[in-house]
């Protein structure tokens, strides 16, 4: 019996905590509409109003999905549109920011939609595409008037799904004084940077001659990094030259003559070049540089004191000569370098090392690290280059 009585007692607890659930739901009267059930609505609202007739009801939707959700590309793709089909389109419809909506709706249209939602990090993917279809059809429709002018026309085109070439038409004449002009050079000087970051490594030999020849052919390593402006390029460099000399020679150190055939040097300076001539994918160029340069000659041990015995010949490198690029792509680059190197290394009481130096290069460069190809996608988007 008390058992009975205890389960009485918990149902009747149970029964009175629902009903007061209930009450509360009724209190829950008011009622949020997201910006996510305005977008849904939408995408079947505009296109049926469009096609009744009723201009009123359809601005009224547009400006309520406006006031929810803000103003993006949707919200300015159709007032476009609707505005031309008007007859009272002027540039006045959209803002400073229509070029990155007409961006963002290129690459939209022509990226699969789930690929394109996880890159750019945007979860609408179940978006219905009723109004997407509505404003290409709406665009295409329109494109078939007479009279529109060059600014209509672009963006019948533009919002037609027809991109090619339609970016390259706001460089025309034909936009002269136009506000769409305006903004799309300013978003190309935004990503139009002229210095771009350079580099390259490059492999060759170090080839001296005179009384310098003495001392022989040597591999060359190297590598530089740096800056591009238009046609000139600017490099803080590093070399190494290095291996056995093929001949024995003399260096004074400690008062004393020593033979040697040591040889490793190094070359640390600012290398330029300027492009002389330009094709499709080669170009030719005029090199110079200045550098410290120089080589160990003499590295031994002295058994007396546990110090080593060290004998460097050092020099100011001025060097001029050409360089021959081809491009693998807009990035990426095989070249050859020949230059004529200005020395001096004196060696007094030793071998008379006086003469010059020539130098080959087999070079592999890059560009446009560090944002570079960035900006070089965002202008091949906006049909610039």
């Amino acid at each position: 019996m008390k058992l009975f009585i205890k389960i009485l007692f918990i149902m009747l607890l149970a029964s009175s905590a629902y009903g007061q659930v209930d009450d509360v739901e009724k209190l829950m009267t008011r009622k949020y509409i997201s910006c996510a059930d305005v977008n849904y609505n939408v995408q079947f609202l505009i296109p049926q109003y469009y096609k009744s007739g009723s201009k009123d009801t359809l601005n009224a939707i547009i400006d309520y999905w406006g006031k929810h959700c803000g103003n993006f590309e949707t919200i300015a793709r159709v007032r476009i549109l609707l505005a031309i089909d008007d007859g009272n389109f002027n540039e006045n419809i959209y803002g400073d920011n229509i070029i990155r909506y007409l961006t963002y709706y290129k690459n939209f249209s022509t990226t699969d939609r789930g690929s394109y939602y996880l890159y750019s990090g945007k979860f609408d993917l179940f978006r219905p595409d009723s109004l997407d279809l509505f404003t290409v059809s709406l665009a295409k429709k329109l494109l078939k008037r007479t009279n529109l002018t060059p600014v209509e026309r672009f963006f019948l085109r533009f919002y037609s799904n027809d991109f090619d070439g339609t970016f390259a038409m706001l460089k025309s004449d034909d936009f002269a004084g136009t506000k769409i002009q305006e903004l799309y050079f300013k978003e190309v000087k935004r990503y139009d940077v002229k210095f771009i970051s350079h580099g390259n490594f490059r492999v060759g030999a170090w080839i001296p001659y005179g009384n310098l020849g003495h001392v022989g052919t040597h591999p060359l390593i190297g590598f530089a990094g740096g800056m591009k402006y238009k046609r000139l390029t600017a490099d803080l460099s590093m070399a190494f030259k290095f291996g056995r000399s093929p001949n024995v020679y003399q260096v004074y150190v400690n008062d004393s003559i020593w033979n040697t055939n040591y040889f490793f040097g190094g070359y640390m300076g600012v290398d330029l070049g300027f492009d002389l001539l330009q094709l499709k994918r080669s170009s030719l160029s005029l090199l110079g540089g200045v550098a410290f340069d120089g080589f160990d000659a003499l590295k031994v041990s002295d058994q007396n004191s546990n110090n080593n015995i060290n004998k460097s010949l050092n020099s100011l490198n001025l060097n001029f000569g050409l360089g021959y690029k081809y491009s693998i792509n807009k990035f990426n680059y095989l070249g050859l370098d020949i230059k004529y190197n200005f020395v001096d290394y004196r060696n007094p009481r030793g071998t008379d090392l006086s003469g010059n130096v020539f130098t080959v290069n087999l070079v592999y460069g890059f560009y446009g690290l560090y944002g570079g190809r960035y900006n070089f996608e965002r202008l091949k988007q906006l049909e610039y280059k």
